[in-house]
């Protein structure tokens, strides 16, 4: 008579419970990849913590740069600075090595903010005399007429052409006022004996015009 060999429940359980344990660790590994959960000791990740420290680190350092930078007024302009009278910020090494040393810029005291007032209100009071003294200028040129005699063909054709000069001269013999020669437009036809209307720029805003006539003379 055969003897059956029975397996101890017990043992059953047992090895039951190791292959769940062994699935679930496979599991928690696939799970794990598939997530991105951090590393642990079952799933060893290699990570760096150095995207996590450093932007407060680069805030930090441009914060420092910040705090290096100077104040100054500047006396002229400085290109890639700015105009004169501007306060603007610029290195260090900047200000101490080019600025200060030639003059080109000054720590904002009140006091230097005071002078550039005055000189303002210099420019600005002298800006305003040189435009009325242009203005009166005009008036009294537009009242008048001028004459200048040249020698001419029979008919009429100047021998040669009239000249910005021969307008100053014109203008000075009769109201002892100087023109500049360059400030004078001449008409492109001025070429005979006739009456032409000339134009004199006294100031970038005033411009004065009044008649000449071209006789024969000389």
């Amino acid at each position: 008579m055969a003897v059956r060999h029975t397996t101890p429940p017990f043992l059953l359980i047992f090895v039951a419970v190791i292959c769940a344990i062994v699935a679930l660790f496979e599991c928690h590994q696939v799970y794990s990849q598939q997530i991105g959960l951090p590393a642990t000791k079952y799933n060893a990740r290699v990570t760096s913590p150095v995207w996590r420290i450093t932007p407060s680190r680069r805030c930090t350092s441009m914060s420092a740069r910040r705090k290096k930078m100077v104040d100054v007024l500047l006396k002229e302009d400085v290109k890639g600075s700015g105009k004169k009278g501007d306060i603007t910020a610029v290195k260090p090494g900047f200000w101490r090595n080019y600025l200060l040393p030639n003059g080109i810029a000054t720590q904002p005291t009140a006091e230097y903010m005071e002078q550039l007032r005055v000189e303002e209100e210099m420019k600005i009071a002298e800006a305003k005399a040189a435009k009325d003294t242009a203005l009166k200028l005009r008036d009294g040129l537009q009242m008048l007429s001028f004459t200048i005699r040249m020698k001419a063909q029979d008919d009429g054709k100047l021998y040669g052409g009239v000249r910005s000069q021969d307008i100053v001269d014109a203008v000075k013999a009769q109201t002892g006022t100087e023109l500049d020669p360059k400030t004078i437009d001449l008409p492109s036809n001025m070429d005979k004996l006739d009456t032409y209307n000339v134009r004199v720029n006294l100031h970038p805003e005033v411009t004065a015009s009044f008649p000449v006539s071209i006789q024969r003379g000389k």
